[in-house]
């Protein structure tokens, strides 16, 4: 029997060169933090980035988050 660990979704930050904006670039899923720095390189590897961030999407803090474009019926 072998279990798989549960995927992790992952926000990618990266910088293109010194003194830059930290700037979102994507995301993606990983089961370990390890492989999630290994596919962070992989994937993104367009650019000669000279930084790179991960951050598991539950480590996040909302501070504010957009109200609906359209009420829901039947919901008060």
């Amino acid at each position: 029997m072998t279990f798989t660990k549960q995927k992790q979704e992952y926000f990618l930050f990266t910088r293109i060169k010194r003194g830059d904006d930290l700037i979102y670039v994507g995301s993606f899923q990983a089961e370990s933090d390890e492989l999630a720095k290994v596919y962070a390189q992989y994937i993104y590897d367009e650019e000669d980035w000279v930084e790179m961030q991960i951050v598991r999407k539950d480590a996040f803090i909302t501070v504010r988050l957009p109200e609906p474009l359209f009420e829901k019926e039947g919901v008060n």
